[in-house]
């Protein structure tokens, strides 16, 4: 396995650290990983259970967005939501407001619409070096919303090479729809550049989704478009010891959505939704022996979402909308500061004493009483305890201060791992979450003519109880053929769950409420396996969530279960250098008990949301050494929606019975230049 490391050693530098694995081969199934770690090391080493999407991966795959790359991952859901563009993920039976979602160790900042989360197609798909995934709290570490888990975002650096240049172009349709103003068409364009200890970095890119139109009429879009421009740039100086370096992120989108003139005489109101987001951050870390390293990073992230109405007449006449409410425009400005050393004064221990500091403003129209605030601060403290080779215990304390509600004094976390034998090891782990309440959740009202939801002010922390575990063997079952396989199981009890809970006040309105506790339980088995040039990896996942109304009825299960298949196999050629993958996943059925209306009568009765299969079949051909052509198809089984029982009663939408899932079988193909300049 070859590896060029930037060599960061603290906790936090999932951050700076840009480790490079070379992957042609999935043989070696050990890829380094820097997330939550003290310093970059092997998958089997890490105390953590950490899953590894690769760049040679994301690259096989081909994707036009990021949930193209998640999108076949075991304990990971998505839903959409068409009204505002967004894309929502759940994670253990989580929603996505208890996932953190990292940008080389940095929080993202900007989390929208009713789910409050973090749209993850706003990440530029094209930059992406790999991405690490932890499941199950990491509150100690990454502080709040990482009840469920953290999703790491590294992305790509400057290495070895004096220069590099990729490119890439990437047409697909939508459904049966494509054409000028039809269809997918993403560009991107990066570079780096290096100069004895110093170097640079660079990208850009656009990103257009066309809109699906499906069986909408005139104007209408069934998926609304989408245009993005996003870019980046890095530049930092590295010594034997010091690793510094400076980054901006940016994005522009707009979120266009038509509609559809009433008559000749009453328009339509077109609404488009621009979202912009420059995030900045400045690294370093600095190696003063074999026993002390520190490492600092400071952020500060600019969001603004804006709704701009037009009015369109049948004529073809638009006017700007006057009317009250259609306008809005909210900015968000979040700080981060983290701080941390780690010292090792012998063999047997080490400690990682740190600070972490979260400022968080938020305003608009929309924003009650005008300008809000939330400031966290937080000293943690971990250490790393290895008694002998084969036992890594890693307990840790994190001390909470937050301006706006009331946090746990302390949040505790023991994390274990034992080399059982050379091919075996087991890893048990205990920690207490904590998810603090949004900006959004506090402070946002949000009036259209698909919502009506309103902040509460007075809402409290969520806490938790996690518990983790898994077993891995890892071995061979000839010479030839490698195998590696998982088995873990993870128990969450959430405490103060805030959901959504029509208003007292007034039953027309949506609120935030601590209205429950929440659980989940749940069990996965995976395997991956090679052999040659075949490379093949299966999981299946079984998911319980908790039915809080078992608490009034005890006649009712506690839990109600849903179960996900997943597969990806990926063959090449290397003589004709020509590589054939497959991705599937079965999303099962999605049960849960809710009040439903029916006649007049209001009951408890079981609803679901209808499982589905979900397949990408990609081509990856070396035409040249700098030129890969990729094609394929996305959703094979040309999945478009799916049944779900319709509902009224404590939820922020109304809904027909029908949850959108995708927009039908689509084809793709693309071509990605590299070039590398050696020194």
């Amino acid at each position: 396995m070859k590896k060029a490391i930037l060599v960061p050693l603290s906790l936090a530098l999932a951050v700076s650290v840009s480790a490079q694995v070379d992957t042609t081969s999935q043989k070696n199934l050990d890829e380094v990983v820097v997330t939550g770690q003290y310093k970059p090391q092997s998958v089997k080493n890490s105390v953590y259970q950490v899953r590894v999407i690769t760049a040679q991966q994301i690259r096989k795959q081909a994707p036009s967005k990021l949930q193209d790359v998640l999108n076949n991952q075991l304990n990971i859901r998505f839903s959409q939501d068409l009204a505002t563009g967004g894309s929502n993920l759940s994670m253990l039976g989580l929603s996505g407001q208890n996932v953190k979602v990292l940008i080389d160790g940095v929080p993202m900042i900007g989390r929208q619409g009713t789910s409050n989360e973090i749209n993850i197609n706003q990440i530029e798909v094209n930059s992406i070096e790999r991405i690490e995934i932890i499941e199950g709290p990491m509150s100690v570490v990454y502080g709040a919303d990482a009840l469920a888990g953290v999703i790491n975002i590294i992305t790509k650096k400057p290495r070895n090479e004096s220069f590099s240049i990729n490119a890439r172009v990437h047409e697909e349709t939508v459904g049966k729809e494509y054409g000028w103003d039809q269809g997918i068409h993403n560009q991107y364009l990066g570079g780096t550049y290096n100069y004895k200890n110093w170097y640079v970095s660079g990208g850009v890119g656009r990103n257009l989704f066309q809109g699906w139109k499906d069986t909408a009429i005139g104007r209408e879009l069934t998926w609304h478009k989408k245009d993005q421009i996003v870019a980046n740039g890095t530049v930092g100086y590295r010594s034997g010891k010091l690793n510094v370096y400076y980054r901006i992120d940016g994005l522009d989108e707009i979120i266009t959505n038509p509609a559809n003139p009433v008559s000749a005489s009453q328009p339509a109101v077109d609404q488009d939704y621009m979202t912009n987001r420059i995030m900045q951050q400045v690294q370093g870390t600095y190696l003063f022996s074999s026993k002390l390293s520190a490492n600092a990073l400071a952020s500060y992230t600019h969001f603004t979402r804006q709704v701009y109405s037009t009015l369109y007449y049948a004529n073809g006449d638009v006017r700007v909308a006057t009317a009250p409410g259609l306008h809005s425009l909210a900015t968000f400005n979040g700080f981060a500061f983290r701080g941390s050393a780690v010292y090792k004064p012998s063999s047997i221990v080490s400690f990682q004493p740190g600070v972490d500091i979260n400022l968080e403003t938020g305003e608009g129209e929309r924003m009650k009483t005008g300008n809000q605030r939330i400031n966290d601060y937080a000293f943690f403290l971990t250490s790393e305890i290895t008694p002998t080779p084969r036992i890594n215990i890693r307990p840790g304390l994190r001390f909470i201060n937050n301006s706006v509600y009331d946090a746990p004094p302390v949040i505790p976390s023991v994390n274990t791992k034992f080399t059982l034998t050379k091919k075996i090891d087991l890893r048990l782990a205990y920690a207490r979450g904590f998810r603090s309440p949004s900006l959004r959740e506090l402070y946002y009202d949000f009036f259209d003519a698909s919502h009506s939801i309103t902040g509460n002010p007075d809402l409290e922390a969520e806490h938790s109880n996690s518990f983790t575990g898994s077993l891995d063997w890892t071995g061979s079952l000839t010479r030839d053929w490698k195998l590696k396989v998982i088995l873990s199981a993870f128990y969450n009890d959430v405490k103060n769950m805030i959901d959504f809970a029509t208003d007292a006040a007034n039953p027309t309105v949506t609120t935030y409420m601590n209205i429950t506790n929440y659980k989940t339980r749940g069990a996965t088995i995976s395997g991956q396996l090679s052999h040659g040039n075949l490379e093949a990896t299966a999981g299946f996942g079984y998911t319980g969530r908790y039915n809080s109304y078992v608490e009034d009825d005890k006649s009712l299960p506690d839990f109600q279960w849903s179960p996900e298949v997943n597969t990806l196999v990926n063959y090449t050629f290397p003589k004709l250098g020509l590589g054939i993958n497959l991705y599937y996943k079965y999303t099962g059925q999605l049960p849960r008990y809710s009040y439903v209306t029916t006649n007049g009568v209001e009951a408890l009765t079981l609803v679901k949301t209808e499982g589905y299969h979900w397949a990408d079949l990609t081509v990856n051909k070396t035409l040249v050494k700098v030129l890969t052509l990729n094609a394929g198809i996305r959703n094979l089984f040309d999945v478009t929606s799916v049944g779900s029982s319709a509902i009224t009663g404590n939820t922020a939408h109304a809904t027909s019975g029908i949850q959108p899932i995708g927009s039908g079988r689509s084809y793709f193909v693309g071509l990605a230049f590299s070039f590398t300049g050696n020194k």
